[in-house]
């Protein structure tokens, strides 16, 4: 069996079963009810996150992948400051301010989409837009951060959760 991808409905960031979803995948051999739970427990990974679409990934009829897609990081983090529009000179205005734990945490959702081959490389790749955007970290500068991430201040968090990457 080729490889099939299902698009998961969505309604206000929660799966939206229909008969049409739920057929595609009983013509596939799968469990409707547990595809829709196992979509569930994904999306709660990203719960704070807006989500742009679901798919579910089917090899087989009995092995199935959940993919879960954000919106590009700049979108991303417009919705997650409650913004419309970015600033319009990002050196003299903020648009919000993270942590570093969250921009971390991005990374790692996004960690397909960046093709980054390590932890610090997609940090690294987030505060660039944070810096085009006027994003701080920390209550700091984005281009500051990075030289202190290159400096190895942030080293115990990156190696933390470089496991997960």
């Amino acid at each position: 069996m080729s490889k099939r991808v299902i698009a998961v409905p969505l309604q206000g960031g929660k799966v939206a079963v229909n008969p049409q979803f739920q057929d595609s995948l009983k013509q596939l051999g799968l469990d409707p009810n547990s595809v829709v739970q196992k979509v569930q427990e994904e999306l709660k990974k990203y719960g704070k996150y807006p989500i742009q679409k679901v798919e579910v990934e089917i090899m087989s009829p009995t092995r199935y992948e959940v993919k879960v897609h954000l919106p590009p990081v700049g979108d991303l983090l417009l919705k997650l400051f409650g913004k419309d529009t970015g600033v319009h000179d990002p050196t003299k205005e903020t648009l919000g301010n993270l942590t570093f734990e969250q921009l971390v945490e991005i990374a790692l959702l996004k960690k397909d989409e960046l093709k980054s081959k390590t932890l610090k490389a997609a940090v690294k790749q987030l505060l660039s837009t944070c810096k085009a955007m006027g994003v701080t970290v920390d209550g700091k500068p984005a281009e500051e951060v990075m030289k202190e991430l290159d400096g190895g201040r942030y080293a115990e968090i990156i190696n933390k959760f470089e496991k997960s990457w």
